[in-house]
């Protein structure tokens, strides 16, 4: 995207750090794996008026370079390029009068250390190194090291000999080996970052990450924060993200931080302005990000008081409190600790010098940890968030091989570092739990004797119960981890494997690229902190069934085992004792709703994406209908599993939304929701019902059970005249929670 203006780049060209400055009058080509690093200030590009610049492949051009041609510079491929070079072909102004050009070429594998100078005319040669701010105006033959002023051939090198370490030029650790980079995709949102400070750093962080979902975002204009929020959205923008300085948006605190008696009252109704601000801006976006504010550490404030009536921290407390609590309600609109990524950038977080140098407040580093948890929030709302935590045993859940040691040598608890490290490891694998993840086991063991550590050892947090499936053998684990997949119904994607061997990391990272396996630390004592940090985890709302969805797979378990012993699917169904509850979209079951119908891919005719204000205000419509279905049976409550939806238009119902989650495929649940969509449409009026499937990799089921359902079908149109009934089936037991519906 910042290599637009030029006439032809390669793959993998890349900008790191910035944007880069293209003046293209002539013809500029790069190529492939090359980058352009702009971290403490622009390169630039120029060409004249039927000037040609090319740069080979895998060039690494460091920051506050220009390379200028009015008439022809060529650098070959593998050359680096240290920071503030200047290659210009035209000595002298490109406009001066009488200003001669003459033509620049630097060979292959060339290195060119920090501040040199390549006059016009000059020839480098293939391999050669150039000191640091050595100015070049003659010839320099290949596989040499020249410098000085001007420069000249110091000694030649030696065989295998790549060039002294001063003429390296400076990569920042943010830019990847050629190796490590992957294929750039388009990105598929667009989002605007509205602030009083420069935030380019947190755009280019933003737009360059990789990680799905892939958002390319801008910044609004400089300081333009209330003008910001009270237009309208940009047009296919829509994630807004907010991030103010306190003393910027709320006068009353800069008032008090320059010692003004200011009520804090009357700095907290400023506080709700600026949210009612916020709220009116939100309708405009699908996803809505506010950093709390901060202030700088080298600010005290009153200093001991500082936390008192009248102080500012006591007082930012308070307005922090109160922009969560105001907006908590909302859908779609989050906010994020700012504090955090202070803390994590550390002592030098805040940059007086890059304030007044550029209106900067922060380190990079900071911009660095803020990119990392909005992309975490987008990935979130964007429905990519795992939910299946698989684990090893031996030196990862506890420590010691149980094989070997038996269970009452595991070190785990007691008076030792380590094995309080591994229950407080345990404690935060149970929370995780508590939170609606999923947890497995894939273990090189004896079954019996890892069990009976489970089972037997006292300090153990995790139980038996604790996890919903295992594979506790010999076999490769990558496979192991695969069939728990199958097994749970989740897919891959969804699934994180920890395991503290190196070597079976590897080998499932590559078997099942999908699995996120992170790499964890050998030290034992940071294993706790090392799962409290991951972000994979993160969702948008946290409900009942999230917290009880270990129980939930568990009861799947138990109804597995019934439909063995009793054969009959009939019998089976009937046995299950089914209750299916039918209710509208209201706050009760909103986020749940949105949750299912973004999560879910087999049984969904149409497999539409809606937010939770979306969907609110889709169910809204006096021209549809929405219901929500909730199935129980004599296992347990299976929670809110089933969506249909209408759409009227004349006397015809169309099928707008037909979720269901996999959890109870084939319990007739699928033909109850056909009923309920029937029963809607006959009060409504309208004549026919109407079904159109829409094919994705993953709903083909859907389409297999309208294909069965008795709907009248043709190719992936369906249809169901109200005059017929539809019956519910014998087997559930249906309840409306709303009369209107079931009348």
């Amino acid at each position: 995207m910042f290599l637009r203006n030029c006439d032809q780049v390669g793959k993998r060209a890349r900008v790191a750090g910035g944007r880069p400055r293209i003046d293209n009058q002539g013809y500029i080509a790069i190529g492939s794996r090359t980058v352009l690093i702009c971290q403490m200030g622009p390169s630039t590009l120029r060409t004249g008026p039927g000037g040609r610049l090319v740069i080979g492949d895998s060039v690494m051009m460091n920051f506050g370079t220009l390379i200028s041609a009015n008439q022809s510079v060529r650098i070959g491929d593998r050359v680096s390029i240290g920071q503030y070079c200047l290659i210009a072909d035209t000595e002298g102004a490109d406009d001066a009068p009488n200003a001669e050009s003459a033509p620049i070429e630097i060979g292959d594998g060339a290195w060119l250390a920090a501040r040199v100078t390549v006059l016009p005319g000059v020839r480098i040669g293939a391999g050669s190194v150039i000191t640091a701010g050595s100015i070049v105006s003659t010839e320099i033959p290949a596989g040499v090291v020249a410098g000085g002023i001007p420069a000249r051939v110091l000694r030649k090198l030696l065989p295998g000999e790549s060039g002294p370490e001063s003429a390296r030029p400076i990569v920042p650790s943010t830019v990847p080996a050629p190796s490590e980079r992957l294929p750039l995709s388009q990105p598929s949102r667009r989002g605007l970052i509205v602030s009083d400070f420069t935030a380019n750093e947190l755009e280019r962080r933003l737009t360059e990450d990789l990680q799905l979902p892939r958002v390319t975002f801008e910044c609004a204009a400089f300081g333009q924060v209330i003008p910001s929020l009270i237009s309208a959205a940009p047009e296919s923008c829509d994630v807004l993200v907010v991030w103010t300085r306190p003393e910027a948006v709320i006068s009353g605190f800069r008032r008090l931080t320059q010692n003004d008696a200011v009520d804090e009252p009357e700095i907290i109704q400023e506080v709700d302005e600026f949210c009612d601000l916020i709220l009116k801006a939100a309708a405009g976006y699908k996803t809505v990000l506010i950093a709390t504010w901060v202030v700088p550490t080298y600010q005290r404030g009153l200093g001991v008081i500082d936390a008192r009536k009248g102080g500012a921290y006591r007082t930012l407390t308070a307005m922090n409190l109160r922009l969560m609590t105001r907006l908590e309600a909302a859908t779609g609109v989050f906010v994020l600790n700012a504090q955090r990524w202070i803390e994590t950038a550390g002592r030098g977080a805040h940059q007086p010098k890059l304030w007044y140098m550029g209106k900067v407040p922060f380190h990079s580093d900071v911009f660095a940890e803020a990119a990392r948890d909005i992309k975490t929030a987008i990935s979130a709302v964007s429905g990519n968030s795992r939910k299946l935590l698989v684990l090893d045993l031996d030196d990862t859940v506890w420590g010691g091989i149980v094989g070997d040691a038996g269970w009452e040598n595991l070190r785990l608890g007691g008076h030792d570092s380590v094995g309080e490290a591994f229950v407080d490891f345990q404690h935060a694998v149970k929370d995780l739990k508590r939170r609606g993840i999923l947890l497995a086991i894939a273990s090189k063991n004896e079954e019996a004797v890892a069990l009976e550590a489970i089972r037997c050892h006292p300090e153990m947090v995790l139980s038996e119960e604790d996890f919903v499936g295992r594979r506790i053998n010999w076999q490769d684990k990558a496979r192991n981890i695969a069939d728990l997949a199958l097994e749970l119904n989740v897919g891959l994607q969804s699934v994180v494997f920890i395991d503290d061997n190196p070597v079976e990391r590897d080998r499932v990272r590559e078997e099942l690229p999908e699995v996120l396996v992170p790499e964890w630390p050998e030290d034992k004592l940071l294993y706790a902190s090392t799962l409290r940090a991951l972000r994979c985890f993160d969702t948008t709302g946290l409900s009942e069934e999230d917290r009880d969805r270990s129980q939930l797979y568990r009861a799947e378990r138990q109804r597995e085992t019934l439909r063995v012993e009793v054969g009959s699917v009939e019998d089976w169904l009937k046995g299950l004792n089914i209750e299916v509850h039918v209710a509208r979209l209201g706050p009760a079951n909103i986020l749940r709703t949105t949750q299912l119908m973004n999560k879910t891919n087999q049984l969904n005719l149409s497999t539409k994406r809606y937010t939770e204000a979306e969907l609110s205000r889709w169910a809204k419509s006096p021209d549809h209908d929405f219901w929500s279905v909730s199935v129980s049976d004599r296992f347990g409550d299976a929670g809110l599993t089933g969506i249909v939806s209408l759409e009227y238009e004349h006397d015809i119902a169309r099928i707008s939304d037909f979720v269901l989650s996999c959890r109870v495929m084939g319990r007739k649940v699928e033909e109850t929701l056909l009923h309920i969509a029937l029963t809607g449409a006959r009060k409504r009026g309208a004549r026919r019902i109407q079904a159109r499937y829409v094919p994705t990799k993953k709903n083909k089921p859907c389409l297999e059970f309208l294909q069965r359902s008795g709907l009248i079908g043709q190719g992936e149109e369906f249809f169901w005249d109200t005059a017929q009934d539809y019956r519910c089936p014998d087997v559930v037991s249906l309840h409306f929670e709303d009369v209107d519906a079931s009348s």
